[in-house]
């Protein structure tokens, strides 16, 4: 059928061209491929945050599926890297290596003006590596500015519904949180751009697959504003809401230049408090991906606010 359609004109066989990466385990995805789509996903949106231009990333087109395993970076041929000791490189690393499978990598550009310069750390605790079921926290810090974002990656069931367990696991992993002050809200629906680091991100239902040009579709939302629609449904007695009643959302494009001026994430963080989170994180989802940048580039509009509050 596909034969027959690229013959009918250019535009038809750009098309099935697009579509062709979508039939790769289009039914039936396993845990381990959905958390290599949200691995795959914040690893590209943080090397946009990062500075990498797409065609400048080239290890990516080294990824191995039998390499893979637990984790999606480890599909990276040639490019791990041993953990540096008494340096920040390496200490997610280090502080988690016995919990379950962590792997390490280094992603520089080759020239000599080093405009990005960033380590991956992937960790997978124990249960999720023995198959158990998991969700993955990813994490962008920022060394120079002490500057942290985090994204929660969550699947919407079949009907558009946000799952039983999101909420719960969700409070479950903010009451570990305990050493990132946040500022007191004036309202459920007020949400603060620097002092927030979290964010959920909700895909479109789309499949694992290994193309690697682009992270996949959907939405990024300030936490704030989905718990506040998960209560407000559960004090009038109904189901948790539709991931389509959200707003204020950003697509990933602008939320990784909102984050790369310095509108979103939380500053002055210590490294060591942003690793309490991850720790959090392996607690309560399992799966964490950690981006450490480590470019001395200047911060853009958003540097400014703090200095003037």
């Amino acid at each position: 059928m596909f034969a027959n359609l690229r013959r009918i004109s250019p535009d038809v066989e750009a098309e099935v061209q697009r579509l062709m990466p979508l039939l790769d385990d289009a039914e039936g995805w396993s845990e381990g491929e959905l958390r290599w789509r949200d691995e795959r996903d914040a690893l590209l949106l943080f090397a946009k945050i990062a500075g990498a231009p797409p065609n400048d990333f080239s290890e990516v087109h080294l990824w191995d599926r039998t390499a893979a395993r637990a984790a999606f970076i480890s599909g990276f041929i040639g490019t791990a890297v041993q953990p540096m000791l008494d340096d920040i490189r390496g200490r997610a690393a280090e502080r988690f290596s016995g919990i379950g499978e962590t792997v390490v990598q280094a992603f520089a550009n080759r020239g000599g003006n080093r405009s990005y310069d960033f380590e991956a750390t992937s960790i997978t605790d124990q249960r999720v590596v023995d198959g158990g079921e998991g969700s993955l926290d990813a994490y962008y810090y920022h060394v120079d500015t002490r500057t942290l974002v985090m994204l929660r990656y969550v699947r919407l069931g079949p009907n558009g519904l946000f799952s039983p367990d999101a909420r719960p696991s969700l409070d479950d992993f903010r009451s570990r949180v305990h050493r990132l002050p946040r500022r007191a809200r004036r309202s459920a629906d007020d949400y603060s751009l620097l002092d927030d680091p979290l964010f959920l991100r909700i895909h479109e239902p789309v499949p694992f697959t290994a193309t690697l040009h682009r992270t996949s579709s959907g939405a990024i939302y300030p936490y704030d504003q989905v718990a506040a629609e998960i209560s407000a449904a559960a004090e009038l007695g109904l189901p948790d809401p539709r991931g389509g009643a959200l707003t204020r959302h950003l697509v990933p494009t602008h939320f990784a230049q909102l984050v790369r001026d310095g509108w979103f994430g939380a500053r002055e963080v210590p490294f060591e408090v942003a690793l309490d989170w991850v720790q959090a994180t392996i607690d309560t989802a399992g799966v964490a991906l950690v981006v450490v940048d480590f470019s001395h580039r200047q911060r853009g509009n958003g540097s400014g606010i703090k200095t003037r509050a």
